[in-house]
């Protein structure tokens, strides 16, 4: 099986997973189900009053990694259970353009499936901004295949104060009619072919965006991939978990 097959059977999965993982996470295990999306608002409301726990050790080497990649943005896995982080290992930045964009190396995504085997999991993904913040980009959001993980993005916008955040990105895959969305917003083209609105939690939805937010939490990107053909969209959106950096 490829690594695109893997991603997409994971993909299909992912919200049976989610229900598991949440319900282990508090200590009650109930069977799988599908999640819609007042349910995951539910699961964040609480996991948010949760801190990630982020040995000092893994927090460094993040850190470490970041500044050994610049400019260029460099990236791995984390090792853990639940929010709480066990070992960090590092990967490669396979992408094109790893100026401003990141894709790790198959070898470091297929470790996941060993952790699970040893009853932990690939807690975290991690990746740094050389020169940005440390908030999703719309590029992070179309690539954010794993929305049990909490992304670390680590910003070394300023070498002598990095800052490492975690969200989780959640894709909902649900019919979007590209067409009166770029009508009525400035969709802006991150990549090429590829385009983004973001949605702010502090701002007034637009009216073409009431049915997406109905189902969808704020705050969120819309993106769509458009170079031939009918354009593929999603919805994705941001929850940040704060970071309790513990001893090692």
């Amino acid at each position: 099986m490829s690594l695109r097959d893997c991603i997409r059977a994971r993909r299909r999965c992912q919200e049976n997973l989610a229900s598991f993982h949440f319900m282990r996470d508090i200590g009650i295990l109930y069977p799988p189900t599908v999640l819609d999306s007042r349910t995951l608002s539910a699961q964040s409301q609480v996991e948010m009053t949760m801190n990630v726990q982020l040995p000092r050790k893994i927090h460094d080497a993040i850190i470490e990694h970041a500044r050994e990649g610049k400019p260029e943005e460099i990236c791995g896995v984390i090792r853990g259970r639940g929010l709480t982080a066990y070992a960090l290992i590092r990967g490669q930045n396979v992408a094109t353009e790893r100026i401003d964009n990141y894709a790790v190396d198959e070898k470091t995504l297929l470790l996941q499936f060993k952790f699970e085997e040893q009853g932990d999991e690939m807690m975290g993904v991690y990746h740094s901004h050389p020169v940005s913040v440390a908030y999703p980009s719309a590029t992070d959001a179309w690539n954010a295949y794993y929305p049990d993980s909490i992304y670390f993005i680590c910003s070394l916008e300023y070498d002598d104060a990095p800052v490492i955040r975690g969200f989780r990105m959640t894709p909902h895959f649900i019919d979007i009619d590209v067409a009166p969305l770029t009508a009525a917003l400035n969709f802006y083209e991150t990549r090429p072919h590829l385009f983004a609105y973001y949605q702010a939690a502090d701002t007034t939805i637009p009216a073409v965006l009431t049915a997406i937010a109905r189902e969808v939490p704020t705050p969120f990107y819309v993106v769509y991939y458009a170079e031939s053909g009918a354009p593929e969209a999603r919805v994705v959106s941001l929850e940040e978990y704060p970071i309790a950096i513990t001893a090692d």
